[in-house]
Formats: C-alpha cells, structure tokens, sequence
C-alpha cells in the first residue's frame, strides 16, 4: 500500500508489511519507484494489493 504518514509517502508491501527504505514527496514517485523496483500490484479478494519482490518469490512467507 501507498499512505500518506506526516506529509510524506510510504510504500508498505501488503503482505510482509515491509517497507521501502526512501520515502516519497508526491504519490506518483511511490508508484514509479515501485514499478522501477520490481514491486507489484495485484487483486486479491477483491482488493488492490502491493507486493514486495521477496514475497513475490515467496521467500518472506517461508521464513515466518
């Protein structure tokens, strides 16, 4: 997910609830660095989701 935390924005991955070391000024460089890094939205259940590279591949989800 993209929030807006104290005027700035951050991308949180929705499934580790990691999240990207830099945060953003504006939303649309959130969705660019995203895109750029590997990050993917997805639907699930009805719902957007943003994923991580790692648990794209699954290799957070095994360690916990």
């Amino acid at each position: 997910m993209i929030d807006k935390i104290g005027g700035k924005y951050a991308l949180v991955c929705d499934i580790c609830s990691e999240g990207a070391m830099q945060k953003f000024d504006d939303f649309w460089d959130a969705v660019r660095f995203k895109r750029d890094n590997g990050w993917k939205s997805q639907k699930r259940n009805g719902e957007w989701q943003d994923v991580c590279p790692e648990c794209q591949e699954g290799l957070k989800c095994l360690a916990k």
